[in-house]
């Protein structure tokens, strides 16, 4: 019946299997996404790059099934074509049966986390992404043989759609409810729902007679409305610079989105469902823009992004150049790189747009040349500026060109004659905008920063796969005994150290000695001469302050650059007194795991969970596992539970209960004085001794008028246990 529509192009209905098979592979497309990146991100420290790098290999397959989709729609024989074509459905078919990456691929070393992510991704669903890759400009290859090729570009902004709804649909419908197995196996069926689909298609191709109402054999689209495109009807191939636009305005767009995504998870924090909200907004402009010309209007998005352009970018120099305080805060960060990445994508598709091609001959170079574009982003950020940038200077590179494209917009002649009246305005903007910006965004301004009470120098900075960790020193001219050094990943305090001698090991930030976890020490050191302690996480290496000759710790870290900066720019670790102390580099859930049976520590501090972009892996049954198999059987398992994002508290206390251990919790309130910051510690332990004598403290929140809200740390009953297989953090999002 499927055939019998298909032959019969001029039918209403043969639009439909056109429709439905493009649907369905972009949806599988984006679905399947987050769902390899988040079974192999355990594997790799839960670090936010893990999503850059499968972004670029997935981006890379796209460009690929798009080359392979270009050289096959330049056979001759449609009948080839299609004969092909099957047989990549049916072997990727089965190749989708697996498509979860098993404990085998694992890595066993730490060393090269980029190529063994892309190794691991190309194994598990290397073909079939690759079969799906190809389906959107080959399906719409064939279609422009229909009566109906003049909506072929609704099918792009359909593709879109499908993309849009399956990113949405993977946390807020997928992930609460189905474990990472189950979500695999409905990929799978999905998979050979799509392959049901696409064969009816290529054999209608193959069967139904050719429609060469426009040149090369097929109807033409409507007249693209930039200056020196094809007009309908004219054999001419589009020019090099039309061509290089083809790639360009992708590349640009794909750029700004993933330092947009950098720049926000700096700025604010990185959190998991950002990378959802970017690649949100950039799909949707593809929708907009590749649905109806009425959607984008040039001189109006133009404007649109230099105005953001200079809020987002000056936030702060420009309220204060105008004579006013603007107290800005996360939402106003947010909101303001949402809405430029919004602008300029818009911008950029939408000139995409007018440049397309009349003649769809040219149909499958044209999606080449975007998806080489679109890889462009994922390729530089994480080959040139993740291994040469130590900052997110891509961030600025990617506001200069944007600058750059929005004032030729702007400023370009709507007629046959541009003149120098009309050059002259859009070079002027161009300067001016590129002028302010590199001023607002100095990157050579972080080097030292005159506060009003103190002095801040940028001491050293990295960047590598695993973030960005950076060590300020601060300097108070009015009290030289405040002075310090914060150690900070990203934007996030991991440590300080007093440069006082008289200060200098007192345990300061999350870590002081009437903290939870100070509590938790100094207890087991009143109980044992001697302890063994791991600690996960180390940051400036503060909690070893607090040991003493005759105990051993063990320091688990992931990022070499942290080690490197614990070292040299603080010396809690120089200065350790324990008789053996040890910093295992790697996975701390891999190393652990990799222990001799008979290692048991007395306690286990887990310290790396502040940011929003939670290492997750270390919080399911199966880590706890893990602690409790090496964890003495009068032992402790402190949780450093501090979080703005996140509401951790049910989470371990769910872990805690599986294991059979009591637990409590202490909230600290920040003292600025000390270098004490506000923190919540979750202790596990079978101690009863321990939890009578330092019962919970709970933090009390207040109204305006004093009167209590609530109380904190809630718990939320009726959450799912975290495993492997299942975690989702919408619930506990705060």
């Amino acid at each position: 019946m499927i055939q019998a529509v298909l032959r019969n192009s001029s039918s209403p209905w043969s639009f439909l299997p056109f429709a439905l098979t493009i649907f369905t592979s972009a949806f599988l497309l984006f679905q399947v996404q987050p769902l390899l990146s988040k079974q192999i991100l355990p594997w790799f420290g839960g670090s936010p790059a893990v999503w850059t790098t499968a972004m670029l290999f997935f981006q890379t397959l796209l460009c690929l099934g798009y080359l392979y989709a270009h050289a096959l729609a330049s056979l001759r024989s449609r009948r080839l074509q299609a004969q092909i074509h099957v047989v990549l459905l049916i072997v990727a078919a089965f190749l989708a049966s697996k498509v979860l990456p098993g404990v085998d691929l694992r890595p066993q070393s730490p060393d090269a986390p980029v190529s063994q992510v892309l190794l691991i991704l190309g194994v598990s669903v290397g073909l079939p992404y690759f079969c799906l890759a190809t389906t959107g400009p080959l399906v719409q290859h064939w279609f422009t043989r229909t009566a109906h090729a003049k909506s072929v570009f609704r099918l792009y902004a359909l593709s879109n759609v499908g993309s849009f709804l399956a990113l949405l649909s993977f946390p807020f419908v997928l992930e609460p409810w189905l474990e990472q197995q189950e979500m695999g196996q409905l990929w799978t069926a999905g998979f050979w729902v799509f392959a049901l689909l696409c064969l009816p298609v290529a054999l209608g191709a193959w069967q139904h007679s050719a429609a060469p109402s426009g040149p090369g054999g097929g109807p033409a689209d409507e007249a693209p409305s930039s200056p020196g495109a094809a007009a309908v009807g004219d054999p001419v191939k589009p020019s090099l610079v039309q061509r290089f636009s083809w790639i360009g305005l992708p590349a640009l767009a794909s750029l700004v989105f993933i330092a947009a995504t950098d720049q926000i998870s700096h700025d604010v924090a990185p959190e998991p469902r950002l990378w959802i909200s970017t690649l949100g907004l950039y799909l949707v402009t593809f929708i907009l823009t590749f649905d109806h010309p009425r959607w984008y209007r040039p001189k109006l998005f133009a404007g649109l992004t230099l105005f953001l352009l200079l809020l987002t970018a000056g936030m702060s120099d420009i309220p204060r150049w105008l004579g006013f305080q603007w107290d800005y805060g996360v939402n106003e960060v947010r909101w303001s790189h949402f809405a430029l990445l919004f602008v300029v994508c818009m911008l950029c598709h939408g000139e995409l747009y007018r440049r397309r091609p009349a003649d769809t001959r040219w149909l499958t170079e044209f999606y080449l040349c975007m998806s080489i574009g679109g890889a462009f982003g994922g390729l530089f950020v994480t080959l040139v500026a993740t291994q040469w940038f130590d900052d997110y200077h891509e961030w600025l590179m990617a506001l200069v060109l944007v600058a750059l494209l929005a004032s030729h917009v702007l400023f370009r002649s709507s007629g046959t004659r541009a003149g120098w009246a009309v050059r002259i305005p859009g070079w002027v903007t161009a300067a001016v905008m590129v002028a302010l910006l590199v001023a607002m965004q100095n990157p050579w301004s972080w080097r030292e920063v005159e506060q009003p009470d103190r002095t801040e120098i940028l001491l050293d900075q990295a960047r590598n796969f695993y973030g960005t960790v950076s060590v300020k020193e601060r300097r108070f001219a009015a009290d030289p005994e405040r002075n310090d050094r914060v150690f900070f990943s990203g934007n996030v305090t991991h440590g300080q150290q007093f440069l006082s001698p008289a200060l200098r090991h007192v345990p300061t930030t999350y870590y002081a000695r009437d903290s939870g976890i100070g509590d938790t020490l100094l207890w087991a050191m009143e109980q044992k001469p001697s302890l063994s302690v791991a600690l996960i996480g180390l940051g400036a290496g503060t909690l070893a302050n607090f040991a003493r000759e005759s105990d051993a710790y063990d320091f688990y870290e992931i990022n070499p650059a942290a080690v490197r900066f614990a070292q040299q720019w603080f010396d809690n670790l120089s200065s350790c007194k324990a008789r053996e102390q040890n910093i295992l580099l790697g996975d701390a859930r891999l190393r652990m795991e990799q222990l001799p049976k008979d290692k048991r520590y007395d306690v286990i501090v887990l310290d790396a969970f502040t940011g929003g972009s939670v290492p997750i892996h270390l919080l399911t049954r199966e880590a706890f596992r893990i602690y409790s198999d090496h964890l003495k059987p009068d032992g402790y398992i402190a949780i450093n539970i501090t979080n703005a994002y996140l509401n951790l508290y049910p989470i371990v206390k769910a872990q805690s209960e599986v294991l059979g251990m009591a637990y409590r919790h202490k909230y600290q309130a920040a003292d600025e004085v000390r270098n004490i910051r506000r923190n919540l510690h979750f202790i596990m332990t079978h101690d009863q001794a321990y939890l009578k004598a330092h019962p919970s403290v709970n933090r009390e929140v207040r109204d305006a008028e004093g009167r209590l809200v609530r109380t904190e740390p809630q718990d939320q009953p009726g959450l799912r246990l975290w495993t492997d297989q299942f975690s989702s953090i919408a619930p506990i999002a705060k």
